[in-house]
């Protein structure tokens, strides 16, 4: 059992984590301005994000590694629309207008692959979010298994995905969260070229 899974019950209790998510979901709207969107949560979790975004969403598919954290996606959903499942991101069947993915991707071992699998799914003017913690010194998490990144320099991260085709849509701070010590989270929204 991975450390979400044995966190899941508990995942929507941290008022920090609820923070962070209200106000990645809160930055995406301000950045993306569209309705109706089909949206893909790459790393949904517990979906604090995605249903923070129901109100521009046509349909909402989580996808995460953690069986526990998809349980509990699923177990608030109002609809047949909104849905997670435990699967690799090479099994979820695309189109999608938006891909939003928070807190996710310093967990990833191999960026430019993810990159390239989330520029398949996008629809080919979508636009995928991606927030994400500046790089920091290591000591964000208490227990770094599973870590492969401390974070990410945002100019960095948007020539990777220039790389892959994408254009800059914005990128901006969008919280600060407190802990031993204060840590920035970005948002990076780029649309598929």
């Amino acid at each position: 059992m991975s450390s979400f899974d044995e966190r899941a019950k508990e995942w929507d209790k941290n008022s920090r984590r609820v923070q962070t998510a209200q106000k990645v979901a809160k930055a995406i709207k301000e950045c993306v301005r569209k309705k109706s969107l089909d949206i893909l949560d790459f790393g949904c979790g517990t979906g604090l994000v995605s249903y923070e975004l129901t109100d521009i969403a046509n349909s909402i598919t989580g996808v995460d590694t953690a069986p526990k954290m998809v349980e509990m996606f699923n177990a608030k959903s109002p609809s047949p629309s909104i849905k997670a499942y435990c699967k690799d991101i090479d099994a979820i069947e695309p189109p999608f207008d938006l891909i939003v993915s928070s807190m996710t991707f310093h967990h990833i071992e191999d960026i430019h692959e993810i990159i390239g699998k989330l520029y398949a799914k996008l629809k080919s003017d979508g636009i995928i979010c991606i927030a994400d913690l500046v790089t920091e010194d290591g000591t964000f998490h208490s227990d770094n298994r599973g870590v492969h990144h401390f974070g990410f320099d945002p100019k960095w991260l948007e020539d990777q995905l220039q790389k892959q085709g994408f254009t800059k849509v914005c990128q901006k701070i969008v919280h600060t969260i407190q802990k031993h010590k204060a840590f920035d989270v970005f948002l990076l929204c780029m649309q598929k070229g």
